[in-house]
This record gives C-alpha cells, structure tokens and sequence, in this order.
C-alpha cells in the first residue's frame, strides 16, 4: 500500500513547476478537502463495520451478504450526500474557499465523493481477501493514469482544472478496476435488513471519529485559507505533501492493520501483541523523523523554487503527525474489538478541540508553522488521552523501557 504514496511524491515537483501560483494548488487541496469531508459522511462508519462483521463467521455466503448490503447502503448514501453538495456548491465554497466565485470546485468534489465512498467499499474485499499483489497494481495503475491526464491537461492550458479533472478520471478507472476484480462479493439480491441494521448500528457511532480524523488533516487548511489566504493554502500543502513520505509507514500499517487486528481479535494474547506493537511503532516513527530532518532541507532546495520552498517549516510536525495517529489507531483499535467505538471517538475529539483551539491563536503568531504545530500537539494528546482509557481497561500495556525511550526521544527533538 506504501507504494501507491510514491507516484505522488515523484510527481510533486513536476506539478509545481506547471502550476506556479500556489494559490491555484491551494484550490485544488480544498477540492481535495470537500471530497475527504463529504465521503467522511457518506460512507457512514460502513467500511469498518464491514471489515468487523466480514470475519464474526466463515460461511462464504453470509461475507457475501455482507459486502452486498454494505454497497448498498454506501451507494444510496453517497449519491444522496452529492446531491446535497451540489445544490448548496455556492455555500460549500463560502465554507472552504472563501468565496462563492469557486463554486464549481464544489460541484466537481461532489462527483468526486460518490466515486470516493463507492471505491472504498467495492475495494474492500481486496484487503479483507488480502491480495496484495493485487493491490499494488491498482495503487500504482491509479496514480499513474492521475498525473498523466493530469500533465497532459495542465500543459494544454487547464491549470489546476487538470489535476481535478486527473483526479475524477483515474477515481472511475478505479471504481469499474475493482467492479470488475471483485464483482461476484457484491449481490444485490442478498441484502439483508438485520445485517444493514448491525452495520448501522456498528459504523453510525464511528462516522464523528471519521470526521473528526479529517478535521484534523483539513481544518488547518480551511482556517489558513480564512485567516491568511490561498497562497500560503498552496505553500502549506506542499510541505504537507512532502511530509506525506511518513505516510509509506503509516500507509503500509493501516493497509493491513485492520485485516490482521480484527482477524486476530479473538487470539489468546491478542493484548500482548498489541501492546508490543504499539512499542514498535512507537520507537520506528521517532527513529524515521530524527532521520528525515537531515535530509529534507537537500530535498526542498533541490526541487522546489519560489514560495513553494517556504513549505519546508512544516515538515517535522506534519511528518510526525501520520505517525502518531499510527499509535492512535493502534491503541484506539482495541475499542473498536470490544464494540465500544463511542471511546475511541471521545479520545480523538479531546485532541480535536485542541488542535483547534492551538490553530485559532497560532496561526496569527506562526502562520502555516503554527498550523502544523497545532495538528501535531493535538494528535499527541489524542494519544495520550487513548492510553490512559485502554490501560485502565486493560486492553493495552505500556512498559516502562518504553515510557523511558518516549521521554529521551520527546526531549531530544
């Protein structure tokens, strides 16, 4: 999964070269942003209910059943939830961009979360399957056929139009890739109306922790937008994108996270495991950071040119950030295994409001590096706060030797 993050990041500084206005870039990031916002909504916590009920029995039928009734559900959400964007696209971009006069961005996100929401379920039985080969094809195929429309488009004179009109083309390739791969998961005659209610029921309590995991990584975005402008939405998101490389570690975990945790729920020394885990993943992200900052300033010289290389004071904290809500959702998993996801979300809104509060009074003092200072002291606290409810439960153990690594590691950065 790591790999489909690197087309991205080769591609990066191609794109900036094309488009050297970043506030033209920062309009694509808010595009961006109203598609991770509305497909928060409308997949309704259903992919993780599904993945959690695809493993409760064996019986092939009854996987089939749920897969198919989980598409269903996701496909009327989504074109409900678009339909909804579309007819308010002038308020949606008063909300993100701050002026009505981009409200054609919001109708073209629209499009963009149906297609989102219904590839994150028809791609499902991909990873619960574990094919990984498989996997990868679709990750680098996708990226691949993004950024050649994409440079293809811009060159011809759309602008940021052309990464847009990249990312919805290469969404439905993906879309009718996965139909076709995994098309006898999903039967629609088989929808069942205890199971939608059992997937309701399980993903519904979720759906503020998804939103509350985009606030996080777009909120920072909409208040610079709104407090400074879309030049520095457009410098901000470049260093984000460069930040992005700590996502090969968290995309290769959450890639296969879910499969191995809710496969492995019922294992003996499954608190064990997970609390080993978590001391790995926890020495691993300061050890890749400590290792970065030494090689990304060749890196934003090298490449970049103009404002774009501004975006370099962002990059410690945004490079972290994936990383610790890696720890986050590894602790916050184990609430998930014991059907109360309610905490899980609490935990994560608690480091929510700090982030917003820090962003309010940062951004005025630090500008984008306040941004990022904000979201990275609110994904610690979110951690921190999860630790101390699954300890308690006893659903998670923290050693001492790795209470000892934190403290040295923190005081050294």
């Amino acid at each position: 999964n790591a790999l489909d993050k690197i087309v991205p990041v080769i591609m990066l500084p191609i794109v900036t070269r094309l488009i050297t206005d970043s506030a033209d870039y920062g309009k694509f990031e808010m595009f961006n942003t109203i598609v991770s916002f509305g497909s928060s909504f409308a997949i309704l916590g259903v992919y993780d209910a599904m993945f959690r009920e695809y493993f409760e029995r064996e019986d092939i039928e009854y996987k089939n059943i749920v897969t198919s009734t989980a598409a269903r559900i996701v496909f009327i959400s989504s074109t409900i939830f678009s339909c909804v964007l579309i007819v308010g696209a002038r308020l949606i971009a008063e909300l993100f961009l701050g002026s009505q006069q981009n409200w054609h961005i919001a109708v073209m996100a629209a499009i963009g979360v149906f297609l989102a929401a219904n590839k994150t379920i028809i791609s499902a039985p991909t990873r619960m399957k574990n094919l990984r080969k498989v996997y990868v094809f679709s990750g680098l195929s996708y990226s691949l056929l993004y950024y050649l429309i994409s440079i293809v488009l811009i060159r011809e004179g759309f602008n940021y139009y052309g990464l847009i009109i990249g990312n919805i083309s290469a969404s439905v390739y993906l879309v009718l890739f996965f139909y076709i791969l995994n098309r006898k998961d999903f039967i629609f005659s088989l929808f069942n109306k205890k199971i939608a209610k059992e997937l309701l029921k399980f993903g519904i309590p979720i759906v503020p922790c998804f939103v509350i995991y985009w606030a996080f990584n777009s909120m920072d975005r909409i208040m610079i937008a709104h407090m400074l402008n879309l030049h520095e939405v457009g410098i901000y998101s470049i260093g984000a994108k460069v930040a992005s490389i700590s996502t090969f570690i968290y995309a290769a975990f959450a890639g296969g996270w879910q499969y191995f945790a809710f496969s492995t729920m019922r294992d003996k020394d499954q608190v064990i495991m997970t609390s080993k885990i978590f001391e790995y993943l926890s020495v691993l992200s300061f050890v890749a950071l400590s290792f970065s900052m030494f090689i990304v300033p060749y890196v934003f010289d090298f490449f970049f040119s103009g404002d774009y290389i501004k975006g370099i004071v962002v990059f410690p904290y945004l490079f972290l950030s994936p990383l610790i809500l890696m720890l986050f959702q590894t602790a916050g998993n184990q609430l998930l295994v014991v059907k109360k996801a309610y905490l899980s979300t609490g935990c994560l809104f608690i480091g929510l409001c700090c982030n917003l509060i820090l962003n309010y009074f940062f951004i005025p003092i630090y500008g984008i590096k306040g941004a990022a200072m904000a979201t990275l002291l609110g994904f610690i606290v979110s951690v921190f706060v999860v630790l101390i409810v699954t300890i308690n439960m006893k659903l998670l153990i923290i050693t001492k030797k790795l209470i000892a690594f934190l403290a040295v590691a923190v005081g050294s950065i």
